[in-house]
């Protein structure tokens, strides 16, 4: 006779957890934890639910927003930076010099003004020597 009633007192608190934490804004797996762990234990889980799982009641309207809101990480500008090989300052990538020292970054070939990589010692485009400052 204790141990139903027990068990009942367990399944309506397991139930009322289950409920109020969906109700609060948990998401479903946060709230069928919590109600398992009062339908288990509920001397223990129900007091912890109570001091530190209810979350202030939201709206209909709030929870819409809630879900509405998607950040795209993707749209957010990302600067595309490196360092320069002269005095490792951090410049843009797009930068043709180096603000701090003035170190060519991008050089261009005299001949043909295609930009050349800092390793090539030939531009590979009309075969004349490049000259790196």
């Amino acid at each position: 006779m204790i141990a139903t009633a027990s068990f009942v007192i367990s399944f309506i608190a397991a139930y009322w957890v289950y409920y109020d934490a969906r109700g609060r804004g948990h998401e479903l797996g946060t709230a069928i934890l919590w109600s398992l762990g009062t339908l288990a234990a509920v001397i223990i889980f129900l007091p912890l639910y109570l001091l530190l799982g209810r979350k202030p009641r939201m709206s209909k309207v709030e929870r819409s927003r809630r879900e509405e809101i998607i950040i795209d990480v993707e749209a957010s500008p990302v600067e595309e930076t490196m360092h320069c090989p002269m005095c490792g300052g951090k410049v843009k990538e797009d930068y043709k010099a180096c603000p701090f020292c003035s170190f060519t970054l991008k050089p261009k070939c005299t001949s043909c003004d295609r930009e050349l990589n800092r390793e090539w010692k030939t531009c590979p485009y009309c075969q004349t020597p490049a000259t790196h400052k």
